[in-house]
């Protein structure tokens, strides 16, 4: 059930004025809104973890037409069925980091959230080293982890267990890659 954008809004419904259509969206991304940063697993991957920025905006799904209207200001993300609740709720989607760099930290900027300010501020802030690439080294991937970690209310994985674990991963990497010292003794097959 994908609709045009311009066969769901009634144009005289909208705003004639730019702002107010920020404002009203700053007010429905206050109540419905989430700058969420989920640690998922991810074995491919050089720590074996992967930190997971994602903004989303949830709403029924005979209230389609605001998610629409996101998706057209921000011109960016996708409308997909919520996970657990997919016959009655949907969610607006933005979890491209250039998206996010590019089109939601600046509005939100600029345009302040009230309730979820101090939310936004700390996820704007992990997307930004991430896109730095402040993630790629283990001392920089664990303080973006510890931040995650601070910000989360609910975590399937223990902070502590994640760390060991990457360290493990790291170390046995490094161990592969190290040439023996000279008077190592070197186990041959």
């Amino acid at each position: 059930m994908l609709y045009e954008f311009k066969d769901l809004i009634d144009p005289m419904m909208l705003p004639h004025r730019r702002k107010y259509l920020y404002y009203y969206i700053v007010g429905l991304v206050d109540g419905e809104g989430c700058f969420s940063i989920s640690i998922k697993k991810q074995e491919d991957t050089r720590f074996g973890w992967v930190i997971d920025p994602v903004f989303h905006v949830t709403q029924r799904k005979e209230k389609a037409l605001v998610l629409y209207l996101l998706k057209k200001v921000f011109n960016c993300g996708r409308i997909i069925p919520k996970p657990g609740q997919e016959n009655s709720m949907l969610q607006y989607v933005v979890d491209a980091r250039r998206s996010l760099v590019e089109k939601i930290i600046p509005f939100f900027k600029k345009h302040k959230p009230i309730i979820k300010w101090e939310e936004f501020k700390n996820f704007a802030e992990i997307v930004e080293r991430l896109e730095r690439g402040e993630h790629k080294n283990f001392k920089g991937f664990k303080n973006l982890l510890e931040k995650a970690y601070q910000l989360s209310q609910k975590s399937s994985y223990k902070l502590n267990d994640i760390l060991l674990e990457i360290e493990r991963r790291v170390g046995a990497s490094e161990t592969i890659r190290r040439a023996p010292d000279k008077g190592e003794d070197m186990v041959q097959p």
